[in-house]
């Protein structure tokens, strides 16, 4: 398995940094992408293999300024993957959610996923802008 999975952010497709060796996994930025199948494909490739074998302790780190609603249907399969770490009892598995204070789409989106998700789920609103 890759320890790492790093994909450079665009204006539509976030920042990818999957580190297995510290269990820190974050998703930053706009995801907008013309075929969310495909950008997210490895990513949940990436999962299923860091399932086998995770870090102690796994934290996902969340900050997306926009979801349009085929990456959210992708959120959902990694959502699944990480109750999938939760029922392999494996890791202590945590899901932090950051969202612009004022964004009421991604809060919602975010209450959503944390009602589906079994791992500790903590939704954190900012008044800093996620992304520059």
């Amino acid at each position: 398995m890759e320890k790492e999975l790093i994909i450079e952010a665009t204006n539509k497709t976030p920042a990818i940094n999957f580190d297995a060796k510290s269990g820190r996994l974050q998703i930053h930025g706009y995801s907008l992408p013309e075929n969310s199948f495909e950008f997210y494909e490895p990513i949940i490739s990436w999962l299923d293999k860091y399932t086998v074998a995770p870090n102690k302790k796994t934290e996902f780190d969340f900050r997306l300024v926009v979801l349009n609603t085929s990456s959210s249907k992708m959120f959902i399969d990694i959502i699944r993957k990480i109750n999938h770490l939760v029922e392999l009892n494996n890791s202590e598995v945590s899901v932090v959610w950051y969202y612009e204070i004022d964004d009421e789409d991604i809060h919602e989106i975010a209450l959503q996923y944390k009602e589906f998700c079994k791992a500790k789920f903590d939704i954190r609103g900012t008044h800093h802008r996620l992304i520059e």
